[in-house]
């Protein structure tokens, strides 16, 4: 059985992409994938698919709660930060659905948004 990721560890790879969220947040998105694991187990993925698998549930269920994520700051004070409120969640959205073929995370609350077409009309 592949190791559980911590709360630490989902703080670390939020901050890397720039979120911030509260505690009890992740510790709730923990328990929600908790609710996954003998889903997982049974697949029968291999420890490094499993680490994987739910390290981007456990961020994508953040980042889509959570629609900002800092883009930029500064200080001495001149004290400026700026957000960016759109993230390119569907390549990890679809990193996550090509390691889980089972589908055991498509339960879980993660929302990545509609995609919008190009619609053209030409008249003549």
């Amino acid at each position: 059985m592949a190791e559980q990721i911590t709360a630490a560890q989902v703080k670390q790879q939020l901050s890397a992409l720039g979120y911030t969220v509260p505690d009890f947040m992740i510790d709730a998105y923990l328990c929600k994938l908790e609710g996954i694991n003998a889903c997982l187990e049974a697949a029968g993925y291999d420890d490094c698919d499993l680490m994987l698998i739910r390290v981007y549930a456990v961020t994508l269920m953040a980042v889509t709660a959570f629609g900002q994520r800092i883009k930029s700051q500064s200080a001495p004070s001149g004290a400026a930060r700026s957000f960016d409120y759109s993230g390119d969640i569907k390549n990890m959205r679809n990193t996550l659905a090509a390691l889980d073929k089972t589908g055991c995370t498509s339960g879980l609350p993660i929302d990545v948004g509609n995609s919008v077409g190009f619609f053209d009309v030409v008249g003549g």
